[in-house]
């Protein structure tokens, strides 16, 4: 009886002891799962960028451990996540206010990053999104595309300039991008710039040097040599040598005269300042009237005028309009035959106050109207030279009518005559708007 008894506690026991180990079990199998539930919410809430979502279950252990270290990595996340939006704020701020195409590929040609103006500039595909596609998806323009496939293998910078039509040249230059502290190569940069401007400023300023060294050259060499004459030939008789000193004069004023111009050209080009002032327009056209009226007189050319107001006041740098009317009315005279007539007409519209100089002369051919106003360019360079032209009158005037922020036109036919007509502003905003 006492074995059958004893054996009936130890089941009791047993019984017991499972009875509270299953308790426990439920318990914790309770807890664990309202606890995987709380890391489940805040897990979705982290996927869907909730980033101030916590673990907040009042846990102990291990698990209290690991709710501490999972808070902690959202807290990492959240601040990596910021510092990374902060800096592509920078960078996308950086890119727009570059004033050249940005493009950054991987070494397969696939697009990382590229800015507004590049994507312009490369006539990328506006149907496409740029970032993760290569660059034969995306850049249109066959000129930059095969530019940088060809120069994708180089491991040093490579810089190229391209002609991507008549009137546009691009500077395309590539670096390769490196891993940190290796030779690997990882990517390129790929900076784009418009340099047509540059260009056409570079090739005008190598063509206005030889210019200017052959302007001066002829003169002096042509001094050069009557002096070498003079100085060797001692029987010269006076009418000869007299005529060689008025070759010799004539070449020094016309060097004088070169420099004068030249020495005008860069002051105005470079806006230099100068006094803003009222003047009279009538009174400044009469003055040049008499300055070349001998020029006219000895060619029987009549100079006529219409000036619809005679009292009329304009703003102007100090001598600019006597210089633009002298320059336009005596290359009116000295390309116009005998008996010829030049027409001067003024007239206002709106803000603005118009001076037509017309004459009967011998006209410029259609294709160099365009040209008239470069530097040095001539129609008929002997002829120019005959009336004692620099080739710089109508550059002086033009760049000098734009500063007064004015503009000029000119309209010729050949064998007929040509017809400039000068647009300058003549209210008084105009004093404000230069001083």
């Amino acid at each position: 009886m006492k074995e059958i008894q004893l054996l009936n506690e130890l089941y009791i026991f047993i019984i017991l002891i499972l009875s509270i180990v299953t308790i426990v079990l439920i318990r914790y199998t309770v807890s664990l799962r309202t606890y995987l539930k709380e890391f489940m919410k805040v897990s979705k809430d982290i996927s869907n960028k909730e980033f101030d979502s916590r673990v907040r279950s009042q846990m102990s252990g291990e698990m209290g451990e690991f709710a501490k270290n999972f808070n902690s990595m959202i807290d990492t996340i959240n601040f990596t996540i910021k510092d990374i939006t902060n800096k592509n704020t920078q960078l996308q701020s950086i890119m727009k206010s570059v004033s050249h195409g940005i493009l950054a590929i991987d070494t397969k040609g696939r697009i990382l990053l590229i800015n507004e103006l590049a994507k312009e500039m490369v006539e990328g595909d506006e149907l496409l999104l740029p970032e993760g596609k290569t660059i034969r998806q995306f850049i249109k323009n066959k000129i930059v595309l095969e530019s940088i496939l060809y120069n994708m293998s180089s491991e040093n910078s490579v810089v190229v300039q391209k002609n991507i039509s008549n009137d546009v040249i691009y500077k395309i230059k590539i670096d390769p991008v490196y891993f940190k502290n290796t030779d690997a190569v990882i990517g390129f940069i790929i900076n784009i710039e418009d340099v047509t401007d540059y260009v056409k400023l570079e090739n005008m300023r190598k063509q206005f040097v030889a210019n200017v060294s052959h302007e001066l050259k002829t003169p002096l060499t042509s001094i050069k040599g009557f002096v070498e004459t003079l100085k060797m030939t001692e029987d010269l008789d006076v009418d000869t040598k007299n005529r060689f000193l008025g070759i010799i004069e004539n070449e020094t004023t016309r060097l004088s005269r070169l420099i004068d111009d030249i020495l005008l050209l860069s002051t105005v080009e470079n806006k230099v300042k100068k006094k803003v002032e009222k003047v009279d327009l009538f009174e400044i056209f009469e003055e040049v009237h008499e300055i070349v009226g001998y020029i006219a007189k000895n060619k029987n050319i009549k100079i006529d005028y219409q000036f619809e107001n005679e009292d009329l006041d304009l703003w102007e740098y100090s001598g600019y309009i006597r210089q633009i009317m002298l320059n336009i009315i005596e290359n009116a005279i000295k390309y116009t035959g005998q008996n010829g007539k030049v027409n001067v007409r003024q007239y206002t519209k709106k803000d603005k106050v118009f001076i037509e100089i017309q004459d009967n002369g011998i006209g410029i051919p259609k294709e160099d109207i365009d040209r008239v106003f470069e530097r040095f360019y001539r129609v008929d360079k002997a002829r120019s030279r005959s009336v004692g032209g620099t080739g710089l009158g109508l550059a002086i005037t033009k760049h000098m009518v734009k500063a007064l922020n004015g503009n000029i036109k000119l309209e010729s036919e050949l064998g007929v005559g040509s017809k400039f007509t000068i647009e300058l502003p003549f209210n008084r905003e105009f004093s404000k708007k230069v001083s």
